[in-house]
């Protein structure tokens, strides 16, 4: 499970280190994409076949699939880790999340959310008293 977080910089050739924790949980094939919000996301290969599974399983001719899957497979790039462990983030995604150097990097279960650090610590704030409704769904 990809848990964690860690700060990053960007580098001039676009390219951020990913954690070595995450790393090893990430496997050798995965996959860029759009977030659900302003982040980009990275799933390993087997959580993005999972998604894909879903989105074919979809009506193809639906207003809800077509958007979909203009979304997410418009937006979506087969990754690659060099020897140093970064990975290259296209400009595309860069620009949809917003980053520019400064990154929070995170594991959320089944894939990694690399956000701008900036937008990272203004989605917290606003996050707080949606995580304070959302705890009284669990049932531990």
């Amino acid at each position: 499970m990809l848990t964690g977080g860690f700060e990053g910089v960007v580098d001039a050739k676009s390219r951020v280190v990913l954690p070595s924790k995450l790393r090893n949980e990430l496997g050798e094939k995965f996959h860029l994409m759009i977030g659900f919000d302003s982040y980009v996301a990275i799933y390993p290969e087997e959580n993005y076949n999972e998604m894909l599974t879903q989105l074919m399983s979809m009506k193809k001719s639906s207003e809800e699939y077509l958007a979909l899957g203009r979304y997410l497979l418009g937006n979506s790039f087969d990754g690659e880790l060099d020897s140093a462990g970064r990975v290259l983030l296209p400009n595309v995604l860069r620009k949809f999340a917003k980053i520019e150097k400064d990154v929070h990097i995170m594991g959320v279960g089944d894939h990694i959310e690399i956000w701008d650090s900036e937008t990272y610590q203004n989605n917290q704030l606003l996050s707080a008293e949606m995580v304070q409704e959302a705890r009284k769904l669990m049932t531990y």
